[in-house]
């Protein structure tokens, strides 16, 4: 065949590589991934594959077929371009589907809350079961080297609790505090952010002085005693749209760690930390959403009553 009959070899608009680091933000998220501008990544690919009828769009889904066959964050950087990008067509059933056998192979064990509504029929199909979900409500998490285990954000959790720098608040005997409705509905922030780690919940509230600023606002300078008791009253009261295991927890944390430590051994502290430890017993966050480990000793040692 003469050389100028002879086929072209494709010419890819992306690379294998920048595909992959834009499956890794569409699945684990900016932070997760690290990659800050996942669009610039495949852009080019993007404006080649409009209008839909058009000849780019076939050399766009050819492409994309041949960066799949790289890796597995390639098939799923496949998979979530066109979802992004293309229309569901059965053109590009097979890499969706290679998508969702690559994150299976990956071994996410909180897959069910991380996957959409569209794919979940089509992963169970596949794979003979529904997406398995271990109960960490948080960013994915492996059984395998392509991601952080659950483990890995209790250990995280853990270092940060122990590494938590707390000045005691002034207290003055008598003086009562003024609202504390801001101070409890602040617990519930505080409670998250040290019993389940910085990098677990919402950055808006990842930095520890921001979130406790309302409580430290009404702690300071009026007598701590009182102050708790209210606190806890707030926290724990069941009709309050503020209820739940956080804020009692995150009350009892507040306590134990910007009081007067004497205020630690009265009974509200006592029932802060029991009512946020039943709650999150029932449930069986313990060791599930949250390491115990993270726990202070007095907390631990009301979990084992709780338990026996």
């Amino acid at each position: 065949m003469p050389f100028w009959k002879r086929s072209q070899p494709a010419v890819d608009r992306i690379s294998s590589e920048a595909l992959a680091e834009f499956g890794r933000f569409e699945f684990l998220g900016r932070d997760q991934s690290g990659v800050v501008d996942p669009y610039s990544l495949v852009s080019d690919l993007v404006s080649s594959s409009y209008p839909p009828d058009g000849p780019g769009y076939a050399e766009v889904v050819a492409e994309l077929r041949r960066h799949a066959e790289s890796g597995e964050w390639e098939k799923v950087g496949a998979w979530k371009f066109v979802r992004n990008f293309l229309s569901d067509t059965p053109d590009v059933a097979d890499l969706v589907d290679g998508g969702l056998l690559a994150i299976h192979r990956m071994r996410v064990t909180n897959l069910a809350i991380h996957l959409a509504p569209i794919d979940t029929p089509r992963y169970a199909e596949l794979t003979g079961g529904p997406p398995p979900n271990d109960g960490f409500f948080g960013p994915p998490v492996f059984d395998s080297s392509f991601g952080p285990t659950r483990q890995f954000y209790f250990d995280h959790a853990i270092s940060t609790a122990a590494s938590r720098q707390i000045t005691r608040l002034p207290s003055a005997a008598g003086v009562e505090p003024g609202s504390l409705e801001d101070a409890v509905k602040s617990m519930w922030d505080l409670g998250m952010l040290v019993y389940r780690g910085p990098l677990v919940v919402s950055p808006d509230i990842a930095f520890e002085p921001n979130v406790v600023k309302p409580a430290v606002d009404a702690a300071r300078g009026v007598d701590h005693r009182i102050f708790a008791e209210r606190l806890v009253d707030g926290a724990v009261n069941r009709d309050s749209t503020f209820y739940g295991p956080w804020t009692a927890i995150g009350a009892a944390r507040f306590i134990e760690d910007y009081l007067d430590p004497d205020v630690a051994d009265l009974p509200a502290c006592t029932r802060a930390i029991d009512s946020g430890l039943m709650q999150l017993e029932q449930m069986g966050l313990i060791g599930v959403g949250m390491t115990p480990d993270v726990l202070t000793p007095r907390q631990r040692q009301r979990l084992a009553a709780i338990r026996s």
